[in-house]
């Protein structure tokens, strides 16, 4: 009787294993539905257009500056003008190398800080569905299509819309999105 359960054990085990439930969604269409997104989103154009209008007119000030440069020193200049006014226009593009720098570190830091709240959100409502809908995997539908992962979707259940609601997106905007 011990080695006839035994036995029906060993067979099930490995039917089990097979049987753990996996789910993907789709992360691009989650993002783009997501309000807190589309409002970093256009903070961040915002910014970025700023910075670009700001770095703009520095260089029509020293285009101006390079121009009247041009046009005011000749041969007969002397030399501790023409040094002076070398030195404005290389302090002008050295202003504007570092604004650029500057710039850029300050767009990419204000990315960090309005994108990583919203990825932890989405993380966190991935972790809800998957606990409350027994999944073992969830997978991010458009990161599986490298060489590495197969996901093979009628095998799968889609939770995207779950998440969604997780994240209290409505249907109307997630396909408002598309």
């Amino acid at each position: 009787m011990i080695k006839k359960i035994l036995m029906t054990v060993l067979l099930l085990a490995p039917t089990s294993l097979f049987a753990q439930k996996v789910a993907h969604f789709n992360f691009n269409d989650v993002i783009q539905a997501y309000p807190e997104f589309q409002t970093a989103q256009k903070d961040l154009e915002t910014m970025g257009q700023k910075f670009q209008k700001d770095l703009t007119d520095m260089e029509k000030e020293i285009q101006t500056k390079f121009d009247k440069y041009q046009k005011e020193v000749n041969d007969s200049t002397p030399a501790n003008i023409r040094q002076r006014r070398e030195q404005e226009l290389m302090d002008l593009r050295d202003r504007y190398t570092q604004a650029q720098q500057d710039n850029q570190q300050a767009f990419q830091q204000a990315q960090q800080q309005k994108l990583q709240p919203i990825y932890v959100k989405i993380g966190d409502a991935v972790n809800a569905v998957a606990k409350e809908g027994g999944y073992v995997l969830v997978v991010d539908r458009t990161s599986a299509t490298g060489p590495a992962l197969y996901l093979n979707e009628t095998l799968s259940t889609d939770v995207t819309k779950q998440v969604m609601a997780k994240l209290g997106i409505s249907a109307t905007a997630a396909a408002a999105t598309k």
